[in-house]
């Protein structure tokens, strides 16, 4: 069995070097935009209205990158068709 860490930092810094948009929960709030800096501490996004948030990486709860997993397998089919595993049931809450 292996595992794998994938920090919110890794995420980051990955989102920083494809160029994508990364939202992060900061207090709550959802912030979207593309990552301007990163030193491991503190973290600048370019928000998409044009202005920036810097935060501190501690307060981040979440982050979303807008792409694939890099960890996600291709699963190979008949005739070399790339199929993807569909997500597992999502538990109701009442």
């Amino acid at each position: 069995m292996q595992s794998m860490l994938y920090t919110i930092g890794m995420a980051v810094d990955r989102a920083a070097e494809a160029g994508y948009t990364v939202s992060l929960l900061i207090g709550g709030q959802w912030v979207e935009g593309l990552v301007a800096g990163n030193d491991g501490v503190g973290i600048v996004l370019e928000c998409l209205d044009g202005g920036h948030v810097v935060a501190k990486i501690e307060h981040v709860a979440a982050v979303r990158v807008l792409s694939e997993s890099p960890y996600r397998a291709p699963i190979e089919g008949p005739d070399d068709i790339e199929a993807m595993p569909m997500p597992g049931p999502r538990p109701s809450y009442a």
